[in-house]
């Protein structure tokens, strides 16, 4: 929904996706298999880079499966919040295996830029890297089509997001195409082209992490909340709304301010009407509701920051 929550945790809430994720992962393990014996025994830096780059997706992928199946155990007195968390945690690691995949592939291409190597098995290397495209043309395709089938705007991204991937497989085959027209450097700096690549990654994996630690929301979320909640016959306004990410599940905590004189029990049923109709905004979150009685300014010993605002 915004602000703080990747796209790629949310290709794991359904079965079907989980299947074309790990479907889609396999291939690409395959396929850095293929360029990883290419590249080693051909001594091709771009096909390396890109063998390194495939494994860290599959490796990513791995990570994430591990996470979404712990986020979804049953909350303990120890973690009585759950473990919607530990995705974050599995960022912090995949973020730690990106970094060791570019340094790997950065400097198997510096070192192949300074000291040239002649490539051996060519045909062997295109192939391998003919592989990467195939392979990453296949998943994307997969993917979209699961996405849309699902109406997973995620699971269809990160299918877009191998398209790309796709490109970078084509460039190691057209780095080893222009050493052997007699570029030499053409493949180190086809390799160094994919390590920039992984850091692209890197930097956005980073950011979103960020937005996650510091608990981002979309301010667009936070209207659609205040609306929703603002649509209920009998409320008569909302304020000092905190919404915050725990895993994929997004906890909100709203004030909502109701007439003075009604029962507890007609006041009940109005904040199920209120967190029925908010559901509509945050359909996978946790809303806990404040009740105020009127509309005048209520302190809240507990809540510093109560200045009671309309959102």
């Amino acid at each position: 929904m915004g602000g703080g929550h990747s796209h790629a945790s949310g290709a794991y809430g359904d079965r079907d996706a989980v299947r074309a994720v790990v479907v889609s992962a396999a291939a690409l393990g395959i396929a850095s298999a293929v360029e990883f014996a290419a590249g080693l025994s051909g001594h091709s830096a771009g096909v390396l880079a890109d063998a390194l780059h495939n494994a860290g997706d599959v490796l990513r992928t791995g990570m994430l499966l591990v996470a979404f199946w712990l986020g979804r155990r049953p909350a303990t007195r120890r973690f009585p919040a759950g473990f919607g968390r530990i995705e974050d945690v599995a960022t912090l690691l995949i973020v730690l295996v990106i970094v060791v995949t570019a340094g790997a592939a950065g400097w198997e291409s510096v070192q192949r830029l300074l000291s040239p190597e002649p490539l051996g098995n060519v045909s062997f290397g295109l192939i391998a890297a003919a592989v990467g495209v195939v392979a990453n043309l296949a998943v994307s395709d997969y993917k979209v089509r699961v996405g849309r089938s699902l109406k997973s705007g995620a699971l269809a991204a990160d299918g877009i997001h191998s398209r790309i991937d796709a490109l970078v497989s084509a460039g190691a085959a057209i780095g080893i195409g222009l050493t052997v027209a007699g570029l030499r450097w053409a493949d180190p700096v086809a390799g160094l082209a994919i390590t920039a690549m992984i850091l692209y990654i890197l930097a956005g994996t980073v950011r979103d992490l960020f937005y996650r630690m510091m608990e981002a929301i979309d301010p667009q979320v936070i209207e659609e909340i205040a609306e929703h909640a603002r649509s209920v016959p009998g409320v008569l306004g909302v304020h000092d709304i905190r919404a915050r990410w725990v895993g994929r599940q997004m906890a909100v905590v709203m004030h909502v301010d109701l007439e003075p004189g009604l029962s507890l029990k007609a006041a009940h049923e109005l904040i199920l009407k209120v967190e029925h109709e908010v559901g509509h905004a945050v359909p996978a979150g946790r809303l806990d509701v404040h009740m105020d009685p009127g509309t005048e300014h209520h302190e809240h010993a507990a809540d510093p920051h109560h200045d009671h605002a309309d959102h």
